[in-house]
């Protein structure tokens, strides 16, 4: 009973991080790079870099993190068939 409770902090946090977390940095990503640009009234086109940058760094991010999820998921698989062995797979 006291190894599950223990285990159930590291699940929950895991349940907070990947299922709130990683839709909330992509949310800050469409925002920024929604702002990245604005047109003036002369119909000039003001690029914000920062925010732009910012905005790569998110995406990039998330994009990571789903490929770490699949290659976590199919690890076993890719040791199986290539011997390559990601996360401690043995």
């Amino acid at each position: 009973m006291i190894t599950n409770l223990s285990s159930l902090w590291e699940v929950v946090l895991a349940a907070l991080v990947f299922g709130a977390g990683v839709p909330a940095v992509f949310a800050v990503a469409v925002r920024w790079w929604a702002n990245a640009e604005a047109v003036d009234a002369d119909g000039r086109v003001h690029r914000n870099y920062p925010t732009l940058a910012g905005a790569l760094i998110c995406v990039s991010l998330i994009v990571v993190v789903v490929v770490a999820g699949i290659l976590f998921t199919a690890k076993a698989f890719i040791a199986h068939q290539f011997g390559i062995h990601l996360f401690g797979q043995s």
